[in-house]
């Protein structure tokens, strides 16, 4: 919620002491007498220039937040913006008018109003008009707050739009997989039952990772590495001799995190996206240290002539979820035939 800065207590007691003496210096130089503020410091028409500055700070105050809490968004308008002004310069003017009147017949003891004229129309003019930049004060917080406001909500609804492809990024359980991996079992089954058996475990492994992962924002990388394994293994019964899966400098980085399921979605798209066969093989290098802060997974191109929208999705996905923890963007090279894939290493420190 915004905050009025003239309604805080240390504003409200050093503010009119500041405004005041600000009027009486004013005040001394339209009269060409500014050297009798050698004089003395503490002189009647200065604490009289004080007592009318609290006097009328407040009324000002209040009438401030009056318009600010009747028409809230719409004191943005400018013929709300100049009502404040004029109906502010009418209560300052009005208020010093008979603030100074009263002290000038009951403390001074004047009777006759000729006599304080002169400095009683100075007085209410200078109060009046100063009262402008008592509002513009305000009107310049308050606009300030409302820029404020609004970059924090901006930046509020983008977190909330990360937090939420995060986690509909880290909710998605790839439904082609499970069908191929059916498939594959299908033909272990009939063969090797053995084989089978151990290709159901590497399956279940696989998921109860996916599943796992929904509950954390980060993993370790050695845990990535080893569901990537596991789902490796899958693709290589479905591909047999077709696939070379390689890692590199996997025990030189102990402490780095990566956005869960990111290194076996990445692979499951890449090899879903590729023409694989015993002429074109597929080769798979994931290199824990190739660049400093980066995880590169390495592979010759060989993509399908129809790329699938989804898998596109899906790359684009793993770019927002690392846009939620880092602003080290995840990196795709293609050059001389050779693809790369290079992903922020995360640190929690």
């Amino acid at each position: 919620m915004r905050t009025n800065s003239l309604d805080q207590p240390l504003f409200r007691i050093l503010g009119p002491t500041f405004y005041g003496w600000m009027v009486y210096i004013l005040i001394l130089l339209i009269n060409n007498n500014l050297g009798s503020l050698t004089d003395s410091i503490f002189t009647h028409e200065l604490v009289l220039c004080i007592v009318l500055a609290y006097f009328i700070s407040e009324p000002l105050r209040l009438v401030i937040n009056q318009f600010d809490r009747r028409l809230g968004a719409q004191l943005k308008k400018a013929n709300a913006l100049f009502t404040l002004i004029g109906t502010n310069i009418l209560v300052g003017a009005t208020t010093s008018f008979i603030i100074a009147y009263f002290y000038f017949t009951q403390v001074d003891g004047y009777n006759y109003f000729s006599s304080f004229q002169s400095i009683l129309i100075k007085l209410v003019v200078i109060y009046g008009f100063s009262s402008v930049f008592y509002t513009l004060f305000f009107i310049s917080i308050y606009f300030l707050s409302v820029k404020n406001e609004g970059e924090l909500r901006n930046e509020s609804l983008k977190r909330q739009n990360l937090e939420h492809q995060l986690e509909i990024f880290n909710n998605q359980i790839n439904p082609d997989l499970l069908f191929q991996s059916l498939e594959t079992l299908i033909g272990l089954i009939q063969h090797n039952q053995d084989a089978a058996e151990d290709f159901v475990d590497r399956l279940a492994m696989v998921y109860r990772s996916i599943l796992d992962n929904r509950k954390k924002e980060l993993n370790d990388l050695h845990e990535e590495l080893r569901s990537s394994k596991d789902l490796i293994y899958l693709f290589q019964k479905r591909y047999p001799d077709q696939i070379e899966f390689q890692v590199k400098n996997e025990k030189k980085l102990s402490a780095a995190m990566l956005v869960p399921s990111s290194i076996p979605m990445i692979l499951d798209c890449i090899i879903n996206g590729s023409i694989i066969s015993t002429y074109r093989p597929m080769k798979l290098i994931i290199d824990c240290a190739a660049e400093e802060g980066y995880l590169v997974i390495q592979y010759r191109e060989n993509d399908k002539l129809s790329n699938r929208d989804d898998l596109r999705t899906r790359i684009k996905s793993v770019h927002e979820a690392y846009a939620f923890f880092t602003s080290r963007p995840v990196i795709e090279i293609r050059a001389y035939g050779d693809a790369f894939v290079k992903l922020p290493l995360l640190n929690l420190d």
